[in-house]
C-alpha cells in the first residue's frame, strides 16, 4: 500500500493535469457517476464477447459451454481491468485500460477451434499472453526488428485477414442457395452502414459507440424479418436467468502446429497495447512530451499476463481497446477508480447465462458486417502506422512484396497445399506469410541502412552555431528525418555548444558527427578541452567522475528540449558528447 501510495505521488508530481479532464487518474467519482461510468464501458465491452460465442460454435461446443466461456471471458476482463489499473511491482500500468476479447486472436483461435478442438484454444491463447510478456521483457531491443514498417504492417494484416472472415459472412458465400439470401444482404449491408454513417457523420459518444449501435440496429432487423429461427429463440428461454459459469469444459492442450499464428497474435495485440498505453499517458498529462517506455513495457506486460488468464479461463485472447481509450477522453473521466465499476458490471453480467446464449444466436449477417467493420479499422489503423513515417525504398519493398506474398496464400491455395507439412505454421494464413516475410525483409534491409557523415567547423561564436544548424538540418532533409526530431536536436546542440564556448571548455575547432538508421538521430560532438559542469535542480550523486556529473547536469539544464539519452567521455583533454534521440 505504501509502495502505490508513493508511487501515485511522484506520478502527481509528475504529470500536469489536462483542464478537460472531470475525474483525472487518481479522483474518486460519486457513486452514481461510477457506476454509470462503468456500465458505459462494459457496454462497449460485451459486443466483443461475439468472437468467444463464434470460437466455441466452430469447435461444434453445445451452449452450455458457450453460455459458461462468455461468462468466464467477462471475470477474464474483470481481473484484467484491475491489474492494469494499478501498479503492483512491474504489473500495471496505473492507467484505466481495460481490454476487450480481441479480434487479432479471432482467426487463429477460429482455426485452432475447428480444426483441433478448444482445449488447443485455451492452452494456445495463454501461449501468446505469455509470448507477449516476453516481448514486453525485450521490448528496448526490439525496434530495430519492429519499425514503424514492420509494426504497421503487421496490425494491417491482422486487419486484412479478419476482414475477408467477416466479409464471408457478410456476404453468405457459405449458403449460397438460401432463399433468404437476398435478405442477409439486406440486413448485412443496412448494419454496416449504420455503424460507418455513426463512425464517419455521428459525434462524441455516438461516433465512439458506432459499432455497438450497429450491432443493435442489426438485432433489430434480424427480428423484423425472422432470422432468428425457432431453436435459437427456445435456446436462449431454456437458458437460467442467474447461475455460476460451469467450467467442467475446462481442458489445454499444446499443439505446435499454432504455435507461430498464436505468438504472431501476442505480437500485435503488444504493438497495439504500446498505443493504448501512450494515448493514456497523453490524456492524463498535459505536458507530455514522449512515452514513458518503462510505463509501455509494465502495460504491454500486463496486457499479456490478461491474455493469459483470458486462455486459463476458456476464452479467446485479451488486448488492450482503443475505443475505450476514446470513450474516457470524450468523456473526460479517466479514474482508477472506474476499473471497480467495470469489475463489478462484468461479475454481475457474468452470473446471467442468458446473455451468452443471447451472443451465441446473433445473426451471421450481422456478425459479418461487424467483423467486417472492424477488420477495415484495424487494416488502416496498420497504414497510419506505416505511414508515420516517410516511405523509403526499403520500406516500399517490404510492405509491397509481403503483401502480395499474403495475397497469394488467397489467390493460389494449391501451391500452399503442396508444401510439406512442417511449413504449414508458417503458411497456412495471410497473417504468418506477411509477418515472417516481412521480418525477415527487415532484417536483410538492415543491412548499410546506417547513414554517416562528419564536418569539421573552425569558426567561433554565432558563425560556429550557424554552420552547425546547417549541417544538421541539411542532413535531416536529405535523408528524410522528422523536422520536429531535427529541430530537437539542433536546440539541444546549440545549447550544449553554447556551454562549451561560454565556459572557455572548447579549444580549437569542433567536430559534429551525425548518424541516422530510420529509429534513432545520433549526434556526436569531438573537440579539444574539458567537460564543464552543469548544476541541475538535483544535487548530483556522490561518486560520480567528470562525465557523469556533466551528464546529470545538462539533464537538470535542458529542461525542453534534451535527448533520449547523453553519453560523454573524456581522454586526458580529448572530450566527446554523444547525444541519442529517438525518431
Amino acid at each position: 500500500m505504501e509502495a502505490r501510495a508513493s508511487g501515485k505521488r511522484a506520478r502527481k508530481a509528475a504529470a500536469v493535469r489536462p483542464p478537460d479532464l472531470i475525474y483525472a487518474i487518481d479522483d474518486r467519482p460519486p457513486l452514481l457517476h461510477l457506476a454509470l461510468l462503468g456500465f458505459q464501458h462494459v457496454a462497449v465491452i460485451c459486443p466483443y464477447l461475439v468472437f468467444v460465442t463464434l470460437i466455441v460454435q466452430a469447435a461444434g461446443a453445445p451452449v452450455e459451454v458457450a453460455s459458461s466461456a462468455v461468462s468466464l471471458g467477462m471475470l477474464a476482463v474483470a481481473i484484467a481491468t484491475l491489474l492494469q489499473a494499478y501498479r503492483l511491482g512491474p504489473v500495471g500500468s496505473g492507467y484505466l485500460i481495460p481490454p476487450v476479447v480481441s479480434a487479432i486472436y479471432f482467426a487463429p483461435a477460429l482455426h485452432a477451434a475447428r480444426s483441433a478442438g478448444l482445449p488447443v484454444v485455451f492452452a494456445m491463447t495463454a501461449c501468446a499472453g505469455i509470448f507477449e510478456m516476453l516481448f514486453a521483457w525485450i521490448l528496448p531491443r526490439m525496434r530495430r526488428i519492429f519499425p514503424p514498417v514492420v509494426s504497421g504492417f503487421i496490425v494491417m494484416a491482422v486487419g486484412a485477414e479478419l476482414g475477408l472472415i467477416g466479409v464471408q459472412g457478410f456476404l453468405g458465400v457459405t449458403d449460397l442457395g438460401d432463399p433468404k439470401l437476398g435478405t442477409h444482404l439486406a440486413v448485412a449491408f443496412a448494419t454496416l452502414a449504420i455503424m460507418v454513417s455513426l463512425g464517419v457523420w455521428g459525434g462524441g459518444l455516438a461516433r465512439l459507440l458506432c459499432g455497438l449501435i450497429g450491432l443493435v440496429v442489426g438485432v433489430v432487423l434480424s427480428l423484423r424479418y425472422g432470422m432468428f429461427t425457432s431453436h435459437q429463440v427456445q435456446m436462449i428461454s431454456e437458458c437460467r436467468w442467474i447461475g455460476l459459469p460451469s467450467v467442467s469444459f475446462l481442458s489445454y492442450q499444446l499443439d505446435a502446429m499454432y504455435i507461430v499464428p498464436f505468438a504472431i497474435g501476442g505480437l500485435a495485440s503488444g504493438l497495439r497495447t504500446i498505443g493504448v498505453v501512450t494515448t493514456a499517458q497523453k490524456i492524463n498529462d498535459s505536458s507530455w512530451r514522449r512515452p514513458d517506455l518503462n510505463n509501455v513495457r509494465c502495460g504491454v506486460l500486463t496486457d499479456g499476463l490478461a491474455c493469459a488468464i483470458g486462455g486459463l479461463l476458456g476464452t479467446s485472447g485479451l488486448s488492450a481497446s482503443p475505443s475505450l481509450i476514446g470513450i474516457e477522453k470524450v468523456t473526460g473521466a479517466t479514474s482508477s477508480c472506474i476499473a471497480w465499476a467495470i469489475a463489478a458490471w462484468l461479475v454481475a453480467l457474468a452470473m446471467l447465462p442468458k446473455v451468452g446464449a443471447a451472443l451465441l444466436a446473433l445473426p451471421l449477417p450481422v456478425v459479418g458486417a461487424a467483423l467486417l467493420f472492424n477488420g477495415a479499422s484495424m487494416l488502416v489503423g496498420g497504414i497510419q502506422i506505416i505511414a508515420s513515417r516517410p516511405f523509403t525504398m526499403r520500406s516500399t519493398f517490404i510492405v509491397g512484396i509481403s503483401f502480395l506474398l499474403a495475397l497469394s496464400r488467397v489467390v493460389y491455395p494449391q501451391f500452399y497445399r503442396q508444401l510439406p507439412d512442417w511449413t504449414g505454421s508458417f503458411t497456412d494464413s495471410i497473417l504468418s506469410i506477411a509477418v515472417v516475410s516481412c521480418v525477415l525483409l527487415n532484417l536483410v534491409f538492415l543491412i548499410g541502412e546506417r547513414r554517416t557523415t562528419s564536418t569539421v567547423i573552425e569558426s567561433r561564436g554565432a558563425e560556429r552555431t550557424e554552420k552547425i544548424e546547417q549541417f544538421l538540418r541539411a542532413r535531416g532533409k536529405a535523408w528524410e528525418i522528422n523536422h520536429s526530431d531535427v529541430e530537437r536536436a539542433v536546440t539541444s546542440v546549440d545549447e550544449i555548444t553554447h556551454i562549451l564556448e561560454t565556459g572557455g571548455h572548447l579549444d580549437g575547432s569542433l567536430k559534429a558527427k551525425i548518424e541516422y538508421d530510420d529509429l534513432d538521430l545520433v549526434v556526436v560532438l569531438k573537440y579539444t578541452g574539458s567537460l564543464p559542469y552543469l548544476p541541475s535542480e538535483q544535487d548530483a550523486p556522490r561518486g560520480l567522475v567528470e562525465e557523469q556529473i556533466f551528464a546529470v547536469g545538462l539533464s537538470g539544464y535542458l529542461s525542453s528540449v534534451y535527448p533520449d539519452r547523453l553519453d560523454v567521455s573524456s581522454d586526458d583533454r580529448s572530450c566527446e558528447i554523444k547525444l541519442y534521440f529517438q525518431t
